[in-house]
């Protein structure tokens, strides 16, 4: 066994470098690309990860494909390479060592203070680095807070965690107010959005603007009480199509962006559309306790089959049976399951088993997802564990209302037969809008600062209720632009 190479072994598994890079970051050794290069093709170690730890790392990423002769051999060549024995304990990091480790400088981490309103010179953050001298006209914890925020886009949590450790000593950051903040899979980016504390909607507001009911308590009896924008209603034709044609579909939206009103409508337009489609749904509270037997039961239900084997293998050629003649007597199947952000990825590994059930070319199920975008990043490339139902699966984002936020504010008051002018200037909606737009920073001067649309239900709701109270405090008759630009 000669000349064999990190990169050899990879291929072989049908795994990239970057899942071995991956595996390294998790456990705690960060490397760049150009070390990875070296490490896969030449089995040069880098600095940051010794043998040991790149030997541990190809064994829990490749378990019994590889073999410890094979090991050896990659390895014979390096310092320690024969060693098993050497010791991986978890590195101490410092601030100065992780920047060098992900080819970050010094500038951009004042950049990054910059953005969060703290100056300090290209001196003053060497001295912080390199000395642990900290200057006496900015808080030591607001310069540690907001360092540890921006590095966290770029290193593990273990790495994190170990970040203040300085000669053995570690210094806890003294956290700010924490802010809102909304998870990007891509780019991890810092997005800061301020609203006002939630409030409860006075009855004396109630009586000021002539309404007998909340007009924003979503409450849903009807399909008429649905306020369905044209995204809206391109969602629920995705998950309709998906329904029928036998496929997978996540809808991945933040926390009050409107995915259940949209299930809810989807729901009824199948009922109304498509009889023939028999929706499951696992009544199962916490989706982190979710099982591939479970979701057999959930169908078995369906499919009104009173017993069923105790093995999942038996069970799950019982239920096949059970579908193919659901199928052939004119009947679809969907599985649809919320909150799927919790489901383990041994669950989610399952789904795909369940969705491949067929008759010759007809597929007996559809699955649907509902989740927030954890789910997302369940759901990306660099999660390869689910990779086999990821790919098959198409991912829908629930936007915010955007240019619908007019629409959506004169359905709400048309429930309550109100004019929504009567409530609040279409000025007042503007400035709503503007108010509505969150910060993104990366933390780096290459790429600016953006905005992104915080319009969705729930939090222009919570806006609403607490513009409507203070407009019927100061007596106003309806909210104007001064109102929502006053609230806190």
């Amino acid at each position: 066994m000669t000349n064999l190479t990190i990169d050899q072994i990879l291929k072989r598994n049908d795994m990239p470098r970057m899942a071995l890079l991956r595996q390294l970051n998790n456990e705690g050794y960060s490397i760049g690309k150009c070390s990875m290069r070296n490490l896969a093709e030449k089995n040069q170690c880098p600095r940051r990860a010794p043998v040991a730890a790149v030997r541990k790392a190809l064994g829990h990423l490749l378990g019994n494909n590889i073999k410890q002769e094979e090991l050896d051999t990659i390895f014979k060549h390096q310092p320690n390479g024969g060693n098993n024995k050497v010791d991986i304990s978890q590195p101490v990091y410092g601030v100065i060592e992780l920047l060098q480790t992900n080819d970050l400088s010094q500038m951009q981490a004042i950049n990054a203070l910059k953005q969060d309103g703290i100056n300090i010179s290209p001196t003053a953050m060497s001295q912080i680095l390199r000395h642990g001298i900290w200057p006496k006209t900015v808080e030591r914890a607001d310069i540690e807070t907001s360092l540890t925020a921006w590095i966290a886009q770029f290193v593990t949590k273990r790495q994190l965690n170990n970040m203040w450790k300085v000669r053995g000593v570690t210094v806890n950051a003294t956290p700010k107010k924490p802010l809102t903040t909304v998870p990007d899979v891509a780019v991890k980016p810092r997005i800061t959005f301020e609203q006002p504390e939630p409030e409860m909607l006075n009855q004396t507001t109630l009586r000021h603007f002539k309404l007998s009911r909340h007009p924003f308590e979503n409450e849903i009896r009807s399909e008429s009480d649905l306020f369905m924008s044209e995204q809206q209603v391109m969602l629920r034709e995705a998950m309709v199509q998906a329904t029928l044609g036998g496929s997978i579909m996540a809808m991945i939206g933040e926390c009050g962006s409107g995915k259940t009103e949209t299930r809810k409508g989807y729901m009824e337009y199948i009922r109304r559309h498509h009889p023939e489609v028999q929706v499951i749904e696992p009544m199962v509270i916490n989706k982190k306790r979710l099982t591939a037997e479970m979701i057999f039961d959930a169908l078995a239900e369906e499919l009104m089959l009173t017993t069923l084997p105790g093995s999942l293998e038996r069970r799950a050629r019982k239920v096949e049976s059970a579908l193919k003649r659901s199928v052939k007597a004119g009947n679809r199947h969907v599985l649809i399951i919320e909150e799927a952000h919790d489901l383990t990825n041994d669950v989610v590994k399952y789904l795909k088993r369940i969705w491949e059930l067929s008759d010759g070319f007809n597929r007996l199920i559809s699955i649907v997802l509902i989740g927030q975008p954890e789910l997302a990043q369940k759901l990306a490339p660099s999660n390869y564990e689910v990779r086999e139902f990821s790919r098959r699966c198409n991912v829908m984002q629930v936007p915010p209302l955007g240019r619908s936020l007019t629409e959506y504010i004169a359905h709400k008051f048309k429930r309550c037969n109100v004019n929504y002018l009567n409530v609040i200037e279409p000025q007042a909606i503007d400035a709503l809008q503007l108010r509505l737009q969150a910060k993104v920073s990366y933390g780096m001067a290459a790429k600016a600062s953006e905005h992104q649309d915080m319009s969705y239900p729930l939090i222009v709701n919570n806006w609403l209720v607490c513009a409507m109270n203070l407009a019927a405090s100061l007596g106003e008759t309806v909210i104007s632009a001064d109102v929502i630009q006053e609230l806190k």
